[in-house]
């Protein structure tokens, strides 16, 4: 890896990193590299999981466990909210334990792809839907041409793509060339995720089981990639590769196809159909917390921590 080079910028830059100030641990999140799973696990060890938050939020995840990507389900503490001289401190001292996580960039792509772009989650731009519509063969997709002009889309025009943070470049996410990472966790190597638990569960005196979140559908990428597909992706990751020497791809495939069957096709139109549903009913509750109720909210929250000021985690603060 290249030499660390602080830039006077770089807090901004990892405005978005969490912070575990008990168990003194920096985790710098990339989406699609175990991210899910490794913010409950630092959470579970820092002791600020909210189980209960989780049950109460009223932003659209298709799944509970994608909640924890909300910060009163996580609790830790957001590093740009704190002043400056700390950032730099938790940055620069010994005292901290800096960690994040990698992933092969072909792996990581197809697995945006399909969180993003097949199963439209929640909070993806709809630049990106207009770029990559379905490829369909009697009626039904086809997962591997579908990718594949994704694939010719994100390499014309990354950063279109990088509204959505899932298709940024991992460097781009982590900027460890500006500080030192003590832990950066290949997790396509096995055991590479336990190891870290080990040493985070003997930093934080726990015994926090490592839990696997977000399963994709079991489509592999050597279902999807063909050589040139393959190429594009690794094209356009090429910082990625520069920085942390990912080894070479092999796929060799000169096509490739991949057309759901009607059962599964019908899956994936009502999965769809559901978080459109779920997005609808977050936008009704977000209109519902108007003026008139956020007053009401506040003047209950405002007695609350006047009457319990050790309640600040309570669930009834939620709203403001």
């Amino acid at each position: 890896m290249n030499r660390v080079t602080p830039q006077d910028h770089l807090p901004e830059l990892l405005g978005y990193a969490l912070v575990a100030p008990r168990i003194k641990v920096l985790y710098v999140p990339t989406t699609k590299v175990a991210c899910s799973s490794l913010k409950l696990l630092v959470s579970q060890i820092e002791g600020t999981y909210n189980a209960t938050a989780a049950e109460e939020i009223i932003t659209p995840n298709i799944s509970q466990e994608q909640t924890i990507h909300n910060y009163r389900v996580h609790g830790l503490t957001r590093f740009f909210e704190l002043p400056r001289k700390e950032q730099w401190n938790i940055l620069t001292s010994p005292d901290w334990l800096r960690i994040a996580a990698l992933r092969d960039p072909l792996r990581r792509a197809y697995s945006s792809f399909e969180n993003r772009v097949l199963l439209r989650a929640p909070g993806t731009p709809q630049v990106i839907f207009d770029r990559c519509p379905d490829v369909l063969v009697d009626g039904r997709i086809d997962v591997a041409a579908t990718f594949a002009n994704f694939a010719e889309q994100l390499h014309a025009d990354l950063p279109a793509f990088m509204a959505d943070d899932h298709f940024r470049p991992q460097f781009n996410s982590l900027y460890c060339d500006q500080y030192e990472l003590h832990h950066l966790v290949r997790v396509d190597q096995p055991g590479a995720l336990q190891d870290l638990a080990d040493v985070l569960n003997a930093r934080g005196g726990t015994n926090v089981t490592l839990a696997r979140l977000n399963s994709g559908l079991g489509i592999s990428p050597s279902q999807i990639y063909t050589k040139h597909t393959a190429d594009l992706v690794a094209e356009t990751y090429a910082e990625d590769y520069r920085w942390f020497d990912f080894a070479p791809h092999t796929f060799t495939a000169a096509s490739s196809s991949l057309v759901l069957d009607p059962l599964q096709q019908a899956l994936i139109t009502n999965l769809r159909e559901t978080t459109e549903r779920l997005k609808i009913v977050s936008r009704s509750a977000f209109h519902r917390v108007g003026f008139r109720y956020g007053l009401k909210q506040m003047r209950k929250s405002l007695w609350i921590r006047i009457t319990n000021p050790r309640g600040k985690g309570d669930t009834r603060l939620l709203q403001w």
